[in-house]
């Protein structure tokens, strides 16, 4: 009788395009063995998660990721989605699939900008969630959703790996590729303090998030908490020399992504007891 695959739960970072290393870090866990039986994702995160989970193919994800172009969803002059475009984008890319269609267990985390907390979204259609979790503040819309409006994920939780923690997941890997967000946050706010006034419509939910200053949910240590039900790796391919919006570098993300796998390989299998 062979032994049965350690199951894992896959926590996706935001980071723009630094979030195509996702796709190695998927596919190097894949390749070593392990059975991915549940995805999460917070705003680039929630893209490559969803991408993954709606058919649980990670060689059509690799392919779609290196066959993308960002000028053919940007606005001109800007390196800055399209919302319209980026819409239609993922809901032929996801085949217009609900959650419940999902071949792997999927949650994607967005922003609840009223009650400045991490929203989880489980339910209803993926490519709405996926857009929701990176309506970027000022620039896009927040996304109403059954009563709330949702915005950017990592603006309050950027590694949702207690989303990727369920019954049965032996461990959970966060893969970080998020850069750090205080100078981001610092503009956002500056705007909401010094525009609130002369801000009217839709964005008056963002100067309100701003001015509350929430905090973001934290980042876990290395192996996670002692009372965590399953243990946390986080894996941090090396992406220096990848920006937010160098879109061109997909190869060279999902390489990184590999690596930092194979580099934590050792750690994981040991972790788990397992030779």
């Amino acid at each position: 009788m062979s032994a049965r695959k350690i199951r894992i739960g896959v926590a996706l970072s935001s980071g723009g395009a630094r979030g195509f290393a996702h796709v190695g870090v998927l596919k190097a866990l894949l390749e070593a063995g392990l059975d991915v039986v549940r995805v999460a994702g917070s705003s680039m995160g929630s893209i490559m998660a969803a991408g993954y989970a709606v058919r649980g193919d990670i060689a059509e994800l690799e392919q779609r990721v290196l066959a993308f172009r960002a000028r053919d969803h940007t606005r001109r002059g800007l390196p800055i989605m399209n919302p319209a475009r980026i819409t239609a984008f993922l809901d032929e890319v996801l085949g217009g699939a609900a959650f419940a269609d999902c071949a792997v267990p999927l949650a994607i985390v967005a922003t609840d900008l009223e009650r400045r907390t991490p929203t989880t979204l489980t339910t209803g259609p993926v490519a709405l969630a996926t857009f929701a979790s990176m309506a970027m503040p000022f620039i896009h819309r927040p996304v109403p959703w059954e009563g709330r409006l949702l915005a950017e994920g990592s603006l309050s939780c950027v590694l949702p790996t207690d989303q990727a923690r369920a019954a049965g997941v032996d461990l959970v890997i966060g893969s970080l590729v998020s850069q750090e967000r205080p100078r981001i946050n610092g503009l956002m706010t500056g705007l909401a303090q010094s525009a609130g006034q002369a801000i009217r419509g839709w964005q008056r939910s963002y100067v309100e998030f701003f001015r509350a200053r929430p905090g973001q949910q934290g980042v876990p240590g290395e192996y996670g908490d002692e009372d965590d039900a399953a243990p946390t790796v986080i894996v941090a391919p090396r992406l220096e020399r990848i920006g937010q919006f160098d879109f061109r570098k997909m190869r060279e993300a999902i390489a990184a992504g590999e690596e930092a796998v194979a580099a934590k390989l050792g750690e994981i299998t040991t972790l788990l007891g397992r030779d």
